[in-house]
This record gives structure tokens, sequence and C-alpha cells, in this order.
């Protein structure tokens, strides 16, 4: 694995106003773990206990054991000399993630027909509101729009245990969607892809829309192994 490390200033929002009932190692978890999603703690950033725990006034325990659990879950590593860093990720599973969304979505793509009228009234409001956030450069909304265009097209298959394999890789998908985004034009690029797909299906032409898909994929897989 690559170890370079960022000596970044740590970005991290105050403690939410989280149920009582929660132990405060969850809370502060969920606050890395928002973090790390949201692309405030970059890949390869050092996590320092000490700074983590002074930024939430905190003591170094919670922090200690949030980051055991963000490990377990691979969204930070341990390197020598017990440093931890926000998980780089590799060619490998850059590969992995995006081979198995492409045969995943290929064969949501082929369900949808024109019946499917909720499915495409869904993704039409995708599109719709990624030229809104495109225009507003608000490239973290459309993120989120992103995310939803393509949990629609999985939502055809109408799997429930596929649904679930999907969630468990929702955070790695996530973070490999927002860093491929890097700037406004790559992301008008990636968009654009969005509204061809949906324009093959409104015409049934489900496999140039397979295509369009195929080759949104293999641009994102470029990007982030020029990128890592």
């Amino acid at each position: 694995m690559n170890e370079m490390v960022l000596q970044e200033e740590i970005m991290l929002e105050a403690l939410e106003d989280f149920p009582a009932y929660l132990p405060l190692r969850e809370v502060v978890y969920q606050t890395l773990k928002k973090a790390i999603l949201n692309g405030n703690l970059k890949p390869g950033q050092l996590l320092s206990e000490n700074l983590i725990a002074n930024k939430l006034s905190v003591s170094r325990t919670p922090v200690r054991e949030a980051l055991r659990s963000l490990e377990n879950e691979n969204l930070v590593s341990v390197l020598s000399g017990r440093k931890v860093i926000v998980s780089i990720p590799t060619i490998q599973e850059i590969e992995e993630i995006y081979d198995i969304r492409l045969i995943v979505e290929a064969e949501a793509l082929r369900k949808i027909t024109a019946d499917d009228s909720a499915i495409i009234q869904q993704l039409e409001n995708c599109v719709t509101m990624a030229k809104v956030h495109l225009e507003k450069e608000n490239l973290q909304e459309l993120h989120k729009t992103n995310s939803e265009f393509h949990l629609t097209i999985i939502s055809a298959l109408q799997n429930n245990k596929l649904k679930q394999f999907v969630d468990s890789l929702q955070d790695t998908i996530s973070r490999y969607s927002l860093y491929s985004k890097t700037n406004y034009k790559l992301a008008q690029d990636l968009e654009d892809d969005h509204s061809q797909i949906l324009t093959h299906l409104k015409q049934g032409d489900n496999e140039l829309a397979v295509q369009i898909l195929r080759q949104h994929f293999t641009t994102t897989k470029e990007i982030l192994k020029a990128m890592f």
C-alpha cells in the first residue's frame, strides 16, 4: 500500500447533538466517519489521537475506540509506528468495486422498461437536480444526487439480498464517487452520462444505456487510478 502520509490540519465539525444513550465512542466514530465520507478527511491524512481528542473536546479513549472501528471498516489504516491514516484506495480495490457495480447495474438497466414509471421518474428527478447542483457548483449535493441515481437503477432488480450486499459496499462506493468528482468539468461530464442513460432507457434502447454505463465506470476508474 502507498504509505504517503498527509500532514494536513484535521477538519472536524464539533460533536453534534446525538441521543444521550449513545456511548461517546459511537459519537466520535460517527463524527469521524462522516468527515471521511464527505472528504473533509482525505486519503493518506494522518489521524492523531491527541489532535482529534482536542478538536472534539474528549479524551483519547473514545477516539482510540472509534479509530479501531473505522479500521475494521477499512476506512482507516494503521501503518508502521502505529500511525493511523485515512485509508488509501488500491488499484485492485478500485477495479473490484467498479467491476461489481457494472455487473449489478448493467443487469438492472436491462430490466427497466417504459412500464417502470416510478423508476424513470426518479431518475429524471436526479438528472434535474444534478443540473441545479452543477449550476451552483455544489459538488457535495451533486454527490448525493449521483448516489441516488445509481441506487434507483439497482432498485429495478427488486432483490433484497443483493440490496443488502450493495449497502455493505456503499461507504466505499460513496468515497470513490466523491473522489472522482475532483472538479466541475469532470463532474459535468459524468452527469452528462446519466442524462444519456436516461434518454436511452426512455427510448427502450437498454443496451445503449448499458454501453454508456460501462464507459461511465471506465472513465471513473481511470480518474481514481491516476489519483491513487
